[in-house]
């Protein structure tokens, strides 16, 4: 029985090709390794903060919406006290009016601070997470204990996937957050400028919400499962299946927010 694993190892240890399959799986490990920690650093465990330039493009779209405002304040006026002027009019009372152009323009002048706090305490909610965990970035890094060298590249290349996956969706979130900031002040025009309560604006600050606060549930996510199964499964096919899946579920996660919350988004 030991003369026969002996034959086979020493089989194993002579086929080139599973030699390059062998180097080429403990390759991509450590390559893993080191993209994994730069994605995860970048993302998921990043504290997003408002770019500077992002400040002049919020003040620009800011006082454009308040001189929308004040244009939809004086033909209101005009249109609630001279009727004859328009034979359907808006319907809207002086009250009314004044209510809703008061309120757009306290959505466009604290729009930016609130945006600002929350994603503070968003970001100290990662912080905190991050530091009282063991959280190291070196996922995936006992790939190398598999022996079967197949196995370790198709499981690699998984990851990867949506690891780049996850990347990309931060970029995108990035962006999201300023533009959907921009655009509040519009939408609280919008809302103003409608007879009926229009979902819109409700809409934009959902959307706002989930793109910020995903950060911190996908940060509970990792903490749960490194507390709870990461040490149970390292280096076994079955661990990094259940690591596979957690980044899927990661990534799969906004859009479930998304549509708990009746929003529109990829």
């Amino acid at each position: 029985m030991r003369q026969a694993s002996f034959s086979h190892a020493k089989v194993a240890a002579l086929n080139p090709l599973h030699s390059v399959l062998s180097w080429l799986s403990s390759g991509l490990n450590q390559a893993l390794i080191g993209f994994s920690q730069e994605i995860l650093k970048h993302t998921i465990f990043y504290p997003f903060q408002i770019p500077v330039q992002a400040y002049s493009l919020f003040d620009f779209s800011r006082n454009l919406a308040i001189a929308a405002t004040t244009v939809f304040f004086v033909v209101a006026v005009i249109q609630s006290q001279w009727p004859e002027l328009n034979a359907q009019g808006w319907g809207f009372s002086p009250i009314h009016v004044l209510h809703r152009t008061f309120t757009q323009i306290i959505w466009a002048v604290f729009s930016l601070p609130l945006v600002q706090g929350l994603l503070l305490f968003n970001n100290r909610i990662v912080a905190a997470l991050l530091a009282s965990s063991t959280i190291t970035f070196h996922f995936t890094s006992h790939m190398a204990l598999l022996t079967d060298p197949i196995t370790t590249i198709v499981l690699t290349l998984a990851v990867v996937v949506l690891v780049a996956m996850l990347g990309v969706y931060y970029a995108v979130r990035d962006i999201e957050i300023v533009v959907l900031l921009s655009l509040i002040p519009w939408f609280a025009l919008f809302w103003m400028a409608q007879t009926q309560r229009s979902e819109a604006l409700l809409r934009v600050l959902k959307e706002l919400l989930i793109a910020i606060f995903i950060q911190s549930i996908q940060a509970m996510a990792f903490y749960l499962f490194i507390h709870m199964l990461a040490n149970q499964g390292a280096g076994t096919v079955m661990g990094q299946v259940e690591e596979i899946g957690l980044l899927y579920y990661v990534v799969k996660l906004p859009g479930q927010l998304r549509r708990l919350a009746g929003t529109v988004g990829p």
